[in-house]
């Protein structure tokens, strides 16, 4: 049962995570580091900078080490060989982040790409940013889904203690009940040791009297 109630819940996040999907990719012409170029950019609601910083290092570790370019606020991959894009050919890749969106742009050498002289490799350019698009959502989800299924433990956590606590109530009543029996039957016990006691008291009251006129008759029989 507890299995099953955590399966159907990472179902239900699943479900309900693929609604949030970002929007498609846009090519604009946005100023940077050389200049005004051709870009690729990619909106990410809800979505912090440094998250996405982080994702697109993750997403192009494969492709080239990273660098940073804090003057022009970009983040710089020189010679990386992107297959689906552009061949075996290096590209130098740029990157600016910022307002919760992601712009990229490709310098094959020859120039940025862009669907007027490069239209095969902007296609492959806005597909690969897609996908990154879509990785970010899925590690948002993944995070949103651990958290989910933290605060599920935490709930069955939960109900196991409140279980436990119903078995130590259960004694307690059980143990309550023999004390209560134990003390019916000593009440019934008490009685009769009540109705001796009173027997005991008239028995010794006639004792006293006996003893007491045999005291007051020493010495009258002469």
């Amino acid at each position: 049962m507890k299995n099953f109630t955590l399966l159907t819940f990472i179902a239900c996040i699943s479900i309900l995570s693929g609604t949030g999907l970002s929007g498609q990719v846009a090519q604009a012409k946005k100023q940077m580091s050389l200049g005004i170029q051709n870009g690729f950019s990619i909106s990410l609601p809800d979505t912090e900078d440094k998250f996405i910083e982080k994702q697109w290092k993750k997403f192009t570790k494969d492709y080239g080490k990273t660098k940073e370019n804090k003057k022009a606020d970009e983040i710089f991959i020189e010679g990386a060989v992107i297959k689906t894009i552009n061949g075996e050919n290096a590209m130098d890749i740029y990157t600016a982040i910022e307002n919760n969106s992601i712009t990229v742009f490709f310098d094959n050498k020859n120039g940025f790409i862009n669907s007027t002289d490069n239209p095969k490799e902007a296609k492959s350019a806005e597909e690969f940013i897609q996908e990154f698009a879509y990785e970010v959502q899925r590690e948002k989800t993944r995070i949103e889904l651990d958290n989910e299924k933290d605060q599920l433990k935490k709930y069955e956590k939960n109900l196991e203690k409140l279980k436990r606590d119903l078995d130590g109530y259960n004694k307690d009543i059980e143990v309550a009940k023999d004390k209560i029996k134990k003390a019916e039957m000593n009440i019934v016990q008490n009685g009769k040791d009540q109705e001796k006691a009173q027997i005991d008291i008239k028995t010794q009251m006639k004792t006293v009297e006996l003893v007491q006129k045999k005291l007051s008759e020493i010495g009258k029989s002469k």
